[in-house]
């Protein structure tokens, strides 16, 4: 089992630079939550939360936001920076309708099937009606997503486009969308912000005609390395 501390050494996690984020960064998540129209305060849970970065951006918007993880260096960090977070456990439920929006960014890759459907399970039972889940793992569809997958040596489970669409019906919730993760393409500099506008341009043409070519069933972004899906408790 690879160990907490070495692998926060691997990814370069120290406690110093917990829930730093830069501005990229915060634009990012903006942009991927920007169509579900969150109004502060209302109340996010974020499963797995890493280094912290959405919880600093959850509490800079003003929501009421709250973590766990199974890292217990990683809950530590975040509670000497404030932040109500805690220990997750093995089949952990999330409350009852506490929730308005419940976030697992590069987390469900880490689990096996079964644990996926768990998870599913209570995050349903944790949001309120109307409530959202959204989550972003490395695309599993896609040659792009496989330097994401195979980069981390605690990831366990691939998912697809159509492994998703399973995972989202056992969990009796509905989909939102499936795409491909939004690009920040605004920069101070013009030359940057040029080169990414072509990069962007250029990348949707090809979707287009991939996906009318060989494709025409798929409906994800084929050359995004990651997927970002939402999805709904009616």
């Amino acid at each position: 089992m690879f160990k907490q501390k070495e692998y926060l050494d691997w990814k370069k996690w120290e406690p110093n630079s917990f829930g730093q984020i830069t501005r990229k960064e915060s634009k990012q998540f903006s942009l991927e939550l920007r169509s579900l129209k969150l109004n502060p305060p209302m109340r996010i849970l974020e499963i797995g939360f890493g280094n912290g970065r959405f919880l600093t951006w959850a509490r800079l918007q003003g929501f009421d936001i709250e973590g766990i993880e199974q890292n217990p260096l990683l809950v530590e960090s975040a509670q000497k920076k404030g932040f109500l977070a805690s220990l997750s456990s093995e089949n952990q439920d999330y409350g009852k309708e506490k929730f308005d929006l419940i976030a697992a960014w590069d987390v469900l890759e880490h689990l096996t099937h079964d644990e996926i459907e768990i998870c599913l399970k209570h995050v349903r039972t944790a949001l309120v009606p109307g409530g959202y889940f959204v989550a972003k793992f490395p695309n599993a569809d896609s040659p792009l997503g496989l330097a994401h997958q195979n980069g981390d040596i605690t990831h366990r489970t691939a998912i697809g486009y159509h492994k998703w669409i399973y995972f989202t019906q056992q969990s009796q919730m509905k989909i939102v969308c499936i795409r491909g993760t939004k690009k920040v393409i605004w920069y101070r500099n013009p030359v940057v912000t040029a080169f990414k506008s072509l990069n962007w341009f250029y990348r949707k043409i090809a979707q287009w005609l991939y996906s009318k070519l060989f494709l025409t069933h798929y409906k994800t972004d084929y050359f995004s390395a990651d997927t970002l899906t939402i999805i709904k408790k009616d």
